[in-house]
């Protein structure tokens, strides 16, 4: 998000100056504030004789401390950030009179130790930011703090609080469309969508990133904005596998890079499309994006940007059969990463040269970079080149004749790759219960938002619009329950539409039991939840066909405990409920039953009903182990298990629901 503008000189002239250098002063500054983002070292250049300026005249007005911030802007936008928060603490050291700029230093220093890596104290100064200033009337504070919760909201994600993030973003977003800001709005609006990439939700990243284009054709001050939303968007289709369609997408971007002023993005864009060309296999494309990238990064020595294209270039010239450039190109990558400290690049370089010496047949050389490169792997705990690492050292060692290295390797590899594939699929359980954090957190902010919009509007309308998004909020739970639901079933391709059935069903069951329509619909989403632990049940015991020993049954039982710790701790009725159903559904009437062994009415209804929706379905479907039951016989059997394993007013309601036959009084 592009900064938020100094305030305008407002303290009185010095007397030790004169009126005509004063003037040159805010010339001065005001150059150096607009060339913050175009030109970073000239803006460094020119904060500096400003602050010569203030050292000159000993001034200790407000406009040597704007001054300060002006300086400690600029060595961030030249990446020195232990310069910057320098500057910003020895404003807040100087205690100005006015709270506007105290607060725009403790902002500036917590983003600066976002940079750095330290939240906490990014957390605190942000926080102290916040304190200092609070007037809605304003627009510098509004855009300050708006400004503050964007920040927050980056530090929440690194923290892994997903939620929370987009919380505070749409707290931003707020403010922003308070003061009409379309900009800032956007910026938002982005970033959500950068969250919801990393989170893998794709379709939503997709959706909110084209709300922010639509929105960015409102403004036209800005060309850079439209070509930051088209980059995003196709960094996310890329992120899902689909190339063609990040191509697509960039294309018009990287047409325009002419237009828009602004060399590192324009590197970014070029490097961009050079990777997805190169994934797709189009070299000489991808060859003009990745040298042109190159050529930019040298430009203004951006040698971050350098390190990256250099390893592409590499992979690129390795894939058209151009061993010596792809040689000359990884130890040039590798030798920026050690002269800059990147550790990533360094891994990355050092990987591309050992699979390049395992290639060439230069065994020792292979052996010593991915040594190095495994070395470094473990140390950052990066499992996916970890893994990378022990793959291609099993190969160099296969080659080498050396079986027993080659099976050790073998073995690490695949313990990895376990552990990965154990990680992923936590990670989607985890991101779609997420989900509903996220919906939660969204409806708080549109609660924060219409709490506002109660004060110019008429009470009527404003609970209409709580009744929409409730709705909203409703259906985007139910989507969300039904892809954990299918998460659940996922591996067990026998079941089907088991879940989905078993909700219908719950749903039938509840309403000849006398719920209301409201609560039946509720129960039958919930149902759809109640197997999800068996996400956390083994395949060699989950998809057995044949009977289940004594240990894999007691272990088949804990899905019951496996799926309320998933669905813990929600606040929403749907999830407490969800979370009743997966822990009571395998409880028996005659308190036989698992895991708890409940008897009667101490199993809650929920779970009653789901058991025999969950039994009839079971019954009638084709299972591995078993034929499909007939409906008959399936019915038979509630009867018989009525009193026993069923509650028999459940079992009363499942006939009149499945026979027609009314259900006694």
């Amino acid at each position: 998000m592009p900064d938020i503008p100094l305030n305008p000189l407002t303290s009185p002239e010095p007397p030790s100056a004169s009126g005509l250098d004063y003037a040159r002063l805010r010339s001065l500054q005001d150059a150096a504030t607009s060339l913050l983002e175009k030109d970073p070292k000239e803006a460094l250049r020119l904060a500096k004789i400003c602050s010569l300026f203030c050292l000159e005249y000993n001034l200790v007005t407000e406009t040597s401390q704007e001054i300060s911030i002006l300086l400690g802007r600029a060595h961030m936008a030249n990446a020195n950030f232990q310069q910057a928060y320098e500057k910003f603490v020895e404003v807040d050291s100087n205690h100005p009179a006015n709270s506007k700029i105290l607060a725009e230093a403790h902002f500036y220093a917590g983003k600066t130790m976002s940079n750095l890596g330290n939240f906490d104290a990014a957390q605190k100064h942000f926080d102290k930011s916040l304190d200092l200033v609070d007037d809605p009337s304003d627009n510098f504070i509004v855009s300050l703090r708006a400004m503050i919760y964007n920040q927050k909201a980056g530090v929440e994600l690194r923290r892994g609080n997903a939620s929370q993030s987009i919380f505070l973003l749409n707290k931003a977003i707020h403010l922003w469309k308070a003061i009409g800001n379309i900009k800032g709005h956007i910026q938002c609006l982005i970033n959500i969508g950068n969250v919801q990439t990393d989170l893998g939700q794709y379709t939503e990243a997709v959706r909110t990133l084209s709300d922010a284009y639509k929105l960015s054709k409102k403004i036209d001050d800005d060309p850079n904005l439209e070509i930051i939303i088209l980059h995003n968007l196709a960094y996310t289709h890329h992120n899902n596998g689909d190339n063609l369609s990040a191509i697509k997408i960039i294309k018009p971007a990287y047409n325009v890079l002419n237009k828009i002023n602004n060399t590192q993005l324009e590197s970014s864009i070029s490097l961009n499309l050079g990777t997805f060309y190169l994934e797709e296999g189009d070299f000489r494309e991808a060859q003009i994006c990745l040298e042109e990238s190159l050529d930019k990064s040298r430009r203004i020595n951006y040698q971050f940007g350098e390190l990256s294209a250099l390893n592409s270039l590499g992979n690129l010239y390795e894939k058209t059969e151009q061993p010596l450039l792809a040689y000359v190109t990884y130890h040039d990558a590798l030798a920026i990463a050690l002269s800059i400290g990147s550790t990533q690049g360094e891994l990355d370089a050092r990987l591309n040269l050992g699979r390049f010496y395992l290639h060439a047949e230069s065994w020792d050389d292979a052996q010593t970079q991915l040594q190095l490169a495994l070395e470094l792997a473990e140390r950052t705990q990066s499992a996916k080149e970890t893994a990378a690492a022990h793959e291609t050292l099993c190969e160099l060692y296969k080659a080498r004749g050396d079986a027993g290295q080659a099976l050790h390797h073998s073995e690490e590899l695949r313990r990895i790759e376990r552990e990965l594939f154990n990680a992923e699929r936590d990670r989607q359980t985890r991101n779609l219960s997420i989900q509903f954090e996220v919906e939660r957190a969204q409806r708080e902010a549109d609660s924060y938002r219409l709490r506002t919009e109660l004060e110019q509007e008429a009470r009527q309308m404003a609970e209409r619009q709580v009744e929409e998004r409730t709705a909203e909020l409703a259906q985007a739970q139910y989507e969300v329950v039904t892809r954990l639901a299918m998460a659940a079933e996922y591996r067990d391709g026998t079941t089907g539409d088991h879940t989905r059935r078993v909700g219908v069903m719950s749903a039938s069951l509840a309403r000849a039991l006398g719920w209301s329509e409201a609560r039946a619909e509720l129960l039958g989403i919930a149902a759809r939840l109640h197997d999800v632990g068996k996400m956390g049940i083994p395949d060699s015991i989950l998809l057995k066909s044949g009977k289940l020993e004594s240990s894999e049954f007691t272990q088949m039982q804990t899905h019951t405990l496996i799926g309320a710790t998933i669905l813990s701790g929600g606040h929403s009725e749907l999830l407490q409920l969800a979370e009743e159903i997966a822990l009571t559904h395998h409880d028996r009437w005659d308190g036989t039953g698992y895991p708890r062994r409940l008897a009667g009415a101490q199993i809650p209804l929920s779970g009653r009903i789901v058991a025999v929706a969950d039994v009839y379905d079971a019954l009638t479907q084709i299972r591995p182990y078993k034929k499909a039951w007939t409906h008959e016989e399936a019915v038979q059997e509630l009867r018989a298990e009525a009193g026993r394993h069923f509650d028999p007013e459940v079992v009363e309601a499942a006939l009149h629901v499945l026979c027609g036959a009314a259900p006694q009084a």
